[in-house]
């Protein structure tokens, strides 16, 4: 993990003092006293803003820590590897602080036998002014790591490289013809809308478990804070031992330079001056938030004129995603279906609605002094007010509609794979189906960043598609349930397991196995826990059967353990895979 960019006084912090002392229910007052306090209070100092900035001394901390890390009697070459990238992220551009970083880093990779990495190390710290009374160590380690790769390449099987992680199945694709204009969704799938549920997603036909309905790309990603010395900023793609950093800021860091640029260009230009603030101060919402506002006004190149005026225009009731033709659809047309997401602004407590006001001023104050925004907002109050209004209001569609990404990390010490959630994302479709406590369909996340909505029990026709949005009746009893759905996403729910009150997991019954057998799940699940991909390919089909025979007696608990086992199955296929098993192999000898 890399060093933490978390303080015990944060936004949240500062407005809870903040209430305490002015707490009101005259929301109309409660906005005078934020816009007052704002503007007359020492915030920045409260809470510690400034301008991020290089810092040669914090890397050389940095890159210490990561020398005892890789000592011979320690060897703990991630945790080291993490700290020469974050050592990279603070230096300056050209300095013998970046340069031995590098060439740090090109020891691990040799140690590691990744001889390709340790070879591109080296010409990275050369590149940065590598010190002429350390370059014979540099010369040595070269030969060596090309002698090394020329007999790995000869004597077979290659070395280890970065090489581009696949999956392990065959290519995920729809189960049924796709929308003509809509080639992300089944033309099986239809947009409802009713005042009970809202917007929701019904099927014109009989679904099956196992069939993938929806495969999205996002509008946008947002990185965890905790990855960005493992990960490449833009792609997420796993770059632990080449990154590069952002000559900007100490936070992002990126696996080539076309990530790099591409970033730039889609939402960095903007978020860089204020990115290291808005990790510190914020948790991942408000920082999703300004994610989603920076990529859409790229979505208008820049031009905050044309998008208010687009804004304005905009008939948010005739934004339909599953009518609207993405084959044509601009980067304007896409936003609209992101702009038209729900806010649940209607039913927010005062409180909820006034510390969503008090980030937005600040994350726009943070903007129009340091980015450019700041030449078009500063001065003219309808570009400052359309700034607001797009903050404010991702500020309340994030917490609701966003999806987080996952892959599947390697856990050394019990030997196996679990799902690690690495990154958020919004995805305008998938945001349009509705959730349950006892959801029939679930998400995975492929290889290449798009997100996979599968069938997970048999769906009749007309029937809505539930999702599940982290609160299931086998592990989460009905009160707590409630609770934390109301909490976050403000709603009452009223799915069949809360009106039925289904049990946990230990409780629920068992169905008649009579007609259709049994299937051994603790024996399926010890398999499936050693991530064998052919075991996966071979189990797949017959969960799938088994899960089509059975459904219909839901709930039951081997219904609910099929429909784990075969996602897990899924996820071993076509979730993307960490290499710390890879790692683990070169620190434990």
């Amino acid at each position: 993990m890399c060093d933490s960019l978390e303080e015990k006084f944060g936004a949240w912090e500062l407005f809870e003092e903040l209430w305490q002392k002015e707490m009101t229910d005259d929301t109309v007052n409660m906005l005078d006293k934020l816009d007052t306090f704002i503007k007359d209070s020492p915030f920045h100092d409260q809470l510690n803003l400034h301008a991020d900035v290089k810092d040669n001394v914090k890397a050389r901390i940095l890159r210490t820590r990561g020398n005892a890390f890789f000592h011979p009697k320690v060897k703990r070459y991630i945790e080291a590897l993490k700290c020469y990238n974050e050592s990279i992220a603070f230096s300056e551009k050209g300095t013998e602080d970046r340069a031995i970083a590098y060439a740090n880093r090109s020891m691990i990779c040799y140690e590691m036998h990744r001889y390709e990495e340790c070879l591109e190390n080296i010409r990275l710290a050369r590149g940065s002014n590598y010190p002429e009374r350390l370059a014979s160590k540099l010369v040595k380690r070269e030969e060596d790591a090309k002698k090394a790769l020329l007999a790995a390449v000869n004597n077979q099987p290659a070395v280890k490289g970065s090489k581009e992680v696949k999956p392990h199945g065959d290519e995920v694709k729809l189960s049924y013809n796709a929308l003509e204009t809509v080639p992300q969704v089944a033309a099986c799938l239809e947009l409802a809308e009713s005042d009970k549920f809202g917007r929701y997603v019904v099927t014109n036909r009989n679904l099956n478990a196992g069939d993938v309905v929806i495969i999205e790309r996002p509008f946008c990603r947002l990185l965890r804070d905790v990855y960005r010395c493992i990960r490449c900023d833009f792609c997420l793609k796993e770059s632990l031992f080449t990154l590069i950093p952002c000559e900007s800021c100490t936070v992002t860091m990126y696996c080539t330079i076309e990530c790099m640029d591409k970033a730039y260009k889609q939402y960095h230009r903007i978020e860089c001056p204020i990115i290291r603030d808005m990790w510190r101060i914020f948790t991942k919402l408000p920082v999703l938030s300004l994610r989603v506002v920076t990529t859409a006004i790229n979505s208008f190149d820049y031009n905050l004129q044309a998008m208010r005026e687009h804004l304005a225009e905009l008939n948010e009731k005739k934004v339909n995603a599953f009518t609207m033709d993405w084959t044509k659809a601009t980067p304007r047309d896409i936003y609209n279906t992101v702009h038209v997401l729900e806010t649940n602004a209607n039913v927010r407590y005062s409180k909820d609605r006034m510390v969503r006001v008090f980030f937005t001023t600040i994350i726009r104050k943070l903007l129009v002094e340091r980015t450019d925004l700041g030449k078009n907002c500063g001065l003219d109050f309808v570009l400052s007010e359309l700034l607001d209004n797009l903050l404010l209001r991702h500020l309340q569609t994030s917490p609701v509609n966003m999806h987080s990404l996952h892959y599947m990390e390697y856990l050394p010490a019990q030997q196996l794979y679990e799902i690690e959630n690495h990154a958020s994302a919004c995805f305008p479709l998938l945001s349009m189906l509705n959730h349950s406590c006892a959801p029939n369909v679930t998400r995975v996340t492929l290889f290449d960043g798009r997100c996979a909505v599968i069938v997970n029990r048999p769906i009749p026709k007309g029937g809505q598609l539930y999702d599940n949005y982290g609160m299931h009746h086998s592990v989460m009893c009905r009160k707590e349930r409630k609770y934390a759905l109301a909490k976050q996403y403000r709603f009452t729910c009223q799915c069949e397991a809360c009106i039925n009150d289904y049990p946990l997991y230990p409780d629920l019954p068992s169905i008649d196995t009579a007609q259709h057998g049994m299937i051994d799940t603790d024996a399926i699940h010890a398999e499936l826990v050693l991530h064998n991909e052919e075991q996966a390919k071979e189990l797949l089909p017959k969960l799938r059967r088994y899960l089509n025979d059975i459904g219909h007696q839901y709930p039951g608990k081997e219904i609910c353990s099929c429909q784990e086992l075969f996602l897990r199955s899924f996820q071993i296929l076509h979730n993307p895979t960490s290499e710390s098993a890879q790692y683990w192999k070169y620190c434990n000898p």
